[in-house]
């Protein structure tokens, strides 16, 4: 992938995460059904807080370094 998509699936991938959270769709959640005693709406939760730690990860890992290489820094004088 290049540089320009990988930098726009992670804004993407932000702002689903921020959209996801958003009551509309977490309500989507509700209803009497449980899984292992927990209600659907809190497995949705912790399932998608899990989705989006696991995808800053890969992000972190996968994004190109921003800093300008070594030879393109602007060299320090020696000071008194």
């Amino acid at each position: 992938m290049t540089r320009r998509k990988l930098i726009a699936a992670a804004l993407f991938f932000t702002v689903f995460g921020a959209l996801a959270y958003l009551p509309p769709l977490v309500i989507l959640f509700r209803f009497d059904l449980r899984v292992f005693g927990v209600p659907v709406e809190t497995v949705y939760v912790f399932a998608l807080w899990f989705v989006l730690v696991v995808g800053a990860r890969w992000f972190s890992r996968v994004l190109p370094d921003d800093r300008p290489p070594e030879e393109k820094l602007p060299q320090r004088e020696a000071g008194p």
